[in-house]
C-alpha cells in the first residue's frame, strides 16, 4: 500500500474514532489498524528523508550533491 492510500486510511480512521457512534471493540479494532497505517507512513518517510539530497555550492564555487542532513 503506498503512502498516500495509508494516510488516508488512516485520516478515515481518525475520523472514525472521533465518532461517539461506534462501539468499544469496534473503536480498539480501528486504533489497533491505526496504529499499524502509522508505522507504515512513519517508515515510509524515514526512507525517502533517507534519499533527498541536496545541492550546494564548495568553496571553489563548483556545485555539488550531498546527503540531506537534519538539524539537531
Amino acid at each position: 500500500m503506498g503512502f498516500e492510500e495509508s494516510l488516508k486510511k488512516l485520516e478515515k480512521i481518525i475520523d472514525d474514532l472521533h465518532s461517539e457512534k461506534i462501539s468499544l471493540e469496534k473503536s480498539i479494532e480501528k486504533f489497533e489498524e491505526g496504529v499499524k497505517l502509522a508505522d507504515h507512513c512513519l517508515k515510509t518517510l524515514d526512507g525517502m528523508r533517507k534519499k533527498i539530497e541536496v545541492v550546494a555550492k564548495t568553496k571553489d564555487g563548483k556545485l555539488k550533491i550531498k546527503p540531506f542532513e537534519e538539524e539537531a
